[in-house]
């Protein structure tokens, strides 16, 4: 069994400790746990839905390839959920242990919890991005969400995603509905891989404010209609086709669970 932590780092941006502590602080969320803390049956299943999604079926299927091959392998390490496996490798002491009671490959994990953490995951964006910092009103009503501890877009997901809980946090903070629910879809958005607060404000600038409206777009309309917005802003739509592939933003729209109750 070889183990090189400094692969970690190299292959995730983060030391060993901060990607599982990072993991873990995602999946602790209850709606996270509720909507993707999938089986092994499950993570082969969602795998597929990532490449016909986000790859849009695209020829190479390598990462669709290994990543049933480890969940299966994990499933048959009676392995029953990506929480379980995080908590069973939560420390570098209890890892080695892992890698060497099932011979799973230190690779293998890493590309794994890599996986979860770009590909299935929503990833933990401050709400500072969504919040237009020349707007005064935004900018109170941010200063009351940081004062009950609603920071980033999983706190607002977390607390906003029913109408119950836009309810009770109007009443709470005073900031309106309106604002709550226009930052609850905001947030929602954010769930798609790599997207972060940059990419969610151009959306909405181009008219594709909520999730819904990206999954059910029709690539030409929607490149026509983004290439308006951006228009306004000095660009065009080339200038952007690299950093936000709007065929790659319909296409993991489609595949993501729906957490907003209307």
């Amino acid at each position: 069994m070889e183990i090189d932590w400094n692969q970690v780092k190299k292959q995730t941006l983060w030391n060993y400790e901060d990607l599982i502590n990072k993991l873990l602080k995602t999946l602790a969320y209850d709606f996270v746990q509720e909507y993707y803390n999938h089986t092994m049956k499950a993570a082969r299943s969602y795998a597929g839905q990532v490449q016909q999604g986000y790859l849009q079926n695209k020829s190479d299927t390598t990462l669709r390839d290994n990543m049933l091959a480890r969940f299966k392998r994990l499933e048959a390490l009676q392995v029953e959920t990506y929480l379980d496996l995080v908590h069973r490798v939560e420390t570098r002491e209890q890892c080695e242990a892992f890698l060497r009671q099932t011979d799973f490959g230190f690779d293998d994990l890493i590309q794994t919890l890599n996986y979860l953490f770009r590909w299935v995951l929503p990833f933990a964006i401050p709400v500072r991005e969504f919040i237009a910092i020349d707007d005064e009103t935004q900018n109170a009503h941010y200063e009351i969400l940081k004062q009950h501890r609603l920071v980033s877009n999983l706190d607002i997901l977390e607390q906003g995603r029913t109408r119950a809980g836009r309810t009770r946090l109007a009443k709470v903070t005073g900031i309106p509905k309106t604002f709550l629910l226009a930052l609850v879809h905001k947030a929602d958005i954010s769930r798609l891989a790599y997207a972060r607060g940059k990419t969610v404000n151009h959306l909405c600038g181009g008219g594709y404010d909520t999730l819904d409206k990206i999954a059910n777009a029709d690539l030409g309309k929607m490149e026509k209609k983004m290439d308006a917005y951006y228009r306004t802003l000095g660009k065009s739509l080339a200038d952007f086709k690299s950093v936000i592939p709007l065929s790659f933003m319909i296409g993991g729209a489609r595949i993501l669970p729906t957490v907003i109750k209307k």
